[in-house]
């Protein structure tokens, strides 16, 4: 329970929600990641730089029908295997023209090398370590053609401390089932570089009957932007870009970073 607070941790102990597994709804999932602009950004990345690319953490697939229309060699990579099914179907009667594959970022292995690796949607917030970090982008040397390319977007900055105020995440009607969506989220800072999320969502059926409740909670992790970029070059990298967002401006402080990097020769 300690990984709960405020009226989450209160409505586990008064037995008015249950655990949610963040990965069993993906169409909720989608729902709360909607980022149109970032999904033509890294399909553009990889489109320029042509060849092989992996969807690293590809989740429940968004990515994946944009980049074979691109005329790509697709592979995904994801740890869920629910994200990995949602992908697949998904994909439809594409879906052997993509490599799927359930792994870790920190220790996946593939037979062939990539031209380009992504990791979109803030993935590696989920790396709390540095040494978690420099695997994941060691793996991603190892799998990447000489001068190949790696683009990914992650939290940066500092995390404020103590408990921040429930926000509003969605709210929506579910596109198969009808029923009505609300997730409200809290943040908890547990430290510089740490964050406590706890997510509550409200599942109301389209029929009069009982609504559903369900919390979910996980750390994310926040990083300076010079220090990712010097995990990178200790990785093996050169470090291209640092921008505030896929717009590609200048990073100037904001809350979400995106960095591109080449693989150096040798």
């Amino acid at each position: 329970m300690d990984q709960f607070f405020g009226f989450a941790q209160e409505l586990l102990e008064k037995k008015r929600a249950q655990l949610a597994d963040p990965y069993a709804h993906v169409e909720l999932y989608d729902l709360l990641n909607p980022k149109l602009r970032d999904d033509q950004f890294y399909v553009q990345f990889a489109q320029e730089r042509g060849g092989r690319v992996l969807d690293l953490a590809c989740g429940s697939g968004r990515l994946l029908p944009l980049l074979l229309d691109a005329g790509l060699d697709v592979a995904g990579l994801d740890l869920s295997p629910a994200m990995l099914e949602r992908a697949r179907s998904r994909l439809g009667e594409r879906a052997g023209q993509v490599e799927l594959v359930l792994g870790d970022m920190r220790s996946f292995t593939f037979d062939r090398p990539f031209r380009t690796i992504i990791i979109p949607y803030c993935s590696m917030i989920y790396m709390h370590t540095d040494a978690d970090r420099l695997a994941v982008l060691r793996r991603c040397y190892q799998h990447l053609e000489e001068d190949g390319w790696l683009a990914f977007d992650f939290l940066a900055g500092q995390v404020k401390p103590g408990e921040g105020l429930p926000t509003l995440a969605l709210q929506g009607i579910h596109p198969f089932t009808g029923e009505l969506l609300v997730s409200v989220v809290q943040i908890k800072g547990l430290s510089q570089d740490l964050r406590l999320l706890n997510q509550i969502n409200y599942v109301l059926p389209e029929s009069p009957g009982q609504a559903r409740v369900t919390v979910y909670a996980s750390k994310e992790a926040v990083i300076d932007p010079e220090h990712m970029a010097s995990l990178l070059v200790q990785a093996g990298f050169a470090v291209e870009g640092v921008y505030s967002s896929s717009a590609l401006e200048a990073y100037d402080g904001r809350e979400e970073c995106l960095i591109m990097a080449r693989k150096r020769r040798g």
